[in-house]
């Protein structure tokens, strides 16, 4: 269900969204370093007023929200470089849980500044040549379920909703992006017997980070079809977890069936270690096409990380292989593919080649509050052993306080044999209760 376009109210909902947030956290960190006079410290005690969050408590709905303001910066070789303002907000009302069951619902909507001065690739920007940042502006129905939990056994939930599995290379919402990946499905999850789960998921539909605006591509509609999802974990492995996995894509679009595919795997995580805390991540899968998909191919996946970490520092290496078959490369349709093979988002739709992903990682939790990542990879196909070129990524978070946090991200390629030179910048202010 999509919420009509509001474009007659864009420009001054975005900015005084903007200047809302900058008062509240100026006025929150005003109030927290402002002392307190001692005639106000020795007033009587009266009866603290209610906020609306804690009154809408009270009459068991809990509100939510979710507001990021970001700048970002694209330059793809061959396309004019870019720049997007947006405002990203959520707003939604949760039920309390009454005997077993409860409900959600959400909205969501993303405002830009300038909305020339980006592409957008499905709503807006499309024939100005520049680079691509996938933030259209939308408006739309973003989350609407009920659930029903049973103690510790069985909880069932159903409706358009948001969803992630394991680390969220087959499904994930995408929540880089400004607009949400939601899905309209049924999930059951059981746990039997302790350290167990199983996961079974049905989704009919399939609401895509491209927005609610039209015209759009056919490539980027939302997908439709009967997709099941089979997931088996358990958790009391002396070395970790253990988790088999069966992924059943039917997706069809307005551009047909290729990225239907079927998905079967197994992989294990862990930690060991008390100073020094050693993480690893082994996975091996296989996948086919499936359903109506015109192609014909089989391929593997396998990934490997090993992670390390000692007072304020970390250091890891991984290495991940994407096979490929017939021209067609190991596909990920539903996944949060901004999180794998380098954030200036090269290899979202692995090469027909196939791909190897080497790379390695390093950690530092600065001085205030700063924590500090970047990231190495070097890239080359699965398929012929070509050289695809290298990959540098950073980024730097601080939890702000009150709600607020910060976030700089950087992604830099360089191009070879493939694709051409690409950097992305991200700076952003979330606010969230």
């Amino acid at each position: 269900m999509k919420i009509p376009y509001l474009s007659s109210i864009q420009r001054v909902t975005l900015w005084t969204s903007i200047a809302l947030i900058s008062l509240q956290f100026a006025s929150s960190q005003a109030s927290a370093q402002s002392p307190v006079p001692a005639a106000v410290e020795a007033a009587p005690e009266t009866a603290p007023k209610l906020t609306l969050k804690e009154q809408m408590e009270d009459w068991r709905v809990t509100p939510t929200l979710d507001v990021r303001t970001r700048y970002e910066y694209a330059n793809q070789g061959g396309r004019r470089p870019a720049h997007s303002g947006t405002v990203r907000t959520r707003a939604g009302l949760l039920t309390k849980e009454i005997e077993g069951f409860q409900a959600f619902i959400e909205y969501e909507g993303t405002l830009a500044a300038d909305r020339n001065s980006y592409q957008a690739a499905s709503v807006h920007g499309l024939g100005r040549n520049r680079s691509i940042i996938a933030d259209p502006e939308s408006h739309e129905l973003n989350q609407l379920w009920g659930s029903y939990t049973y103690q510790d056994l069985l909880k069932i939930k159903a409706g358009r909703q948001g969803f992630i599995l394991d680390n969220q290379r087959y499904v994930g919402t995408v929540a880089w992006r400004q607009n949400m990946q939601t899905f309209d499905s049924a999930t059951l999850t059981l746990t039997p017997f302790e350290d167990f789960t199983f996961f079974y998921g049905y989704i009919w539909q399939v609401n895509r980070i491209f927005g609610s605006g039209s015209p759009t591509v056919a490539g980027q509609t939302d997908f439709e079809g009967n997709s099941h999802l089979f997931q088996a974990s358990y958790s009391g492995l002396p070395f970790g977890t253990l988790t088999a996995y069966a992924y059943l894509f039917d997706l069809h679009n307005l551009a047909g069936d290729a990225n239907s595919n079927q998905s079967y795997g197994i992989h294990l995580t862990g930690k060991t270690g008390d100073k020094l805390v050693l993480a690893y991540l082994l996975e091996y899968a296989l996948q086919t096409d499936a359903f109506d998909s015109p192609l014909n191919y089989t391929a593997h996946y396998f990934h490997g990380n090993l992670k390390g970490s000692l007072d304020i520092w970390s250091l890891g290496v991984g290495y991940e292989w994407l096979g490929s078959d017939n021209g067609v490369g190991y596909n990920f349709p539903l996944g949060t593919n901004h999180a794998f093979n380098g954030f200036a988002d090269v290899f979202l739709a692995t090469p027909g080649t196939g791909l190897q992903d080497i790379y390695i990682s390093a950690g530092v939790k600065l001085p205030m509050g700063f924590k500090f990542s970047t990231w190495y990879h070097k890239f080359y196909s699965s398929n012929g052993n070509i050289n695809y070129g290298d990959g540098f990524d950073a980024v730097l978070t601080k939890d702000l306080g009150k709600g607020f946090s910060f976030l700089a991200k950087l992604g830099y390629y360089d191009a070879n044999k493939f694709a051409v030179n690409t950097t992305r910048f991200t700076a952003e202010i979330n606010y969230k209760f």
